[in-house]
């Protein structure tokens, strides 16, 4: 009969855990270097004048440090990830060297007695055992049913002259075994008190949580297209886009692309006080704007003050940030517009 193993579980978990603790480390070690001894040539943190001078200390301050991957919320799941697993790791390489071995037959442990023990001993240990997991006294407990086989077979295998020249030729006391299989699951699962949780955890990942990071996959990648830009973001530039259009009217449609409507929402009356703080600065030199959706707005000021070169005189760290947001996603966002034009 199969029998759930503690140990079989703890090298299953082991080679399972392996699979992405490794590669991850090899990540963080990998990303920890890039940004510890990155060449400035390396980010374009070089310097000609004395405002490109500025603006390289600035890149420089983005891109070294580990304080710059901090601020990657990917990095900061993926490392607390990978560190609880590789407490996880160190715990279960404990019990193994405790507990290394795979579905050991010893009748002395099942039986709780000291190896060599004499007739009386086993006897009275069986006696002991037998009474405590008797089916009779555990009514539909496995786990008890399960030792309670044992602790019969042990006893056989110390008692039973035939039984027990098997076990110390073979391992075991029914003779010479063709293949020895065991369920590389802790015993936990066979606990009767254990049940009801066993069960809501299965259910939670098999009916909740497996279907959820499904959907959420396949949602967030079927809202994607080449170049890993929205299919939104095609339809808006094959809408806003033609022949007539002026290299003027670029960065108002840049700003209407799928990937900023979240991230450019102006949601209080701060926000918009700050949008009109940079719309004074660039009013005078952009083209009268097509559209007055807030998102396309906000994109279009800056975008201008960028292009215009009055970044730094925008006031509000907020709009800094979603300015370099918008600059990160450009460079995909422009190719996308070149190949909807060709």
């Amino acid at each position: 009969m199969l029998q759930y193993d503690n140990s079989a579980f703890y090298f299953f978990a082991l080679s399972f855990i392996t699979i992405y603790v490794v590669p991850s480390w090899i990540s963080i070690f990998n990303r920890v270097m890039s940004v510890t001894f990155v060449k400035d040539e390396a980010i374009g943190a070089i310097s000609r004048t004395s405002a490109e001078k500025a603006k390289a200390e600035e890149l420089k301050k983005e891109s070294k440090g580990l304080a710059t991957l901090m601020k990657s919320k990917g990095f900061v799941i993926n490392f607390i990830i990978t560190l609880v697993l590789t407490v996880i790791f160190i715990w279960l390489l404990v019990s193994v060297s405790t507990d290394g071995e795979v579905n050991s037959f010893d009748p002395f442990a099942i039986l709780e007695i000291d190896s060599g023990s004499d007739d009386k001993a086993i006897k009275k240990a069986f006696r002991s055992l037998s009474l405590k997991y008797h089916p009779d006294k555990n009514p539909g407990d496995r786990a008890a049913e399960a030792k309670f086989m044992m602790v019969a077979k042990a006893y056989e295998a110390l008692t039973d002259a035939e039984a027990r020249e098997n076990w110390e030729k073979f391992g075991n006391p029914d003779g010479k075994q063709s293949l020895e299989v065991s369920i590389g699951l802790p015993e936990f699962f066979l606990d009767t008190a254990n049940r009801n949780l066993v069960l809501m955890i299965y259910l939670i990942f098999m009916v909740g949580v497996i279907p959820f990071c499904v959907y959420s996959y396949y949602s967030d990648s079927s809202k994607y297209g080449e170049k890993d830009v929205m299919y939104d973001t095609y339809s808006w530039y094959h809408y806003a886009l033609g022949e007539h259009t002026l290299m003027k009217s670029l960065p108002e449609i840049l700003a209407g692309s799928a990937e900023f409507r979240k991230h450019n929402v102006p949601k209080t009356a701060e926000d918009k006080k700050n949008i009109d703080q940079v719309m004074s600065l660039v009013k005078t030199k952009m083209q009268k704007p097509k559209y007055s959706h807030p998102v396309v707005v906000k994109g279009n000021v800056l975008m201008h003050s960028h292009l215009l070169r009055v970044a730094k005189q925008i006031q509000s760290p907020q709009l800094v940030d979603d300015l370099k947001y918008m600059l990160r996603l450009s460079t995909s966002l422009i190719d996308a517009m070149i190949s909807v034009c060709q």
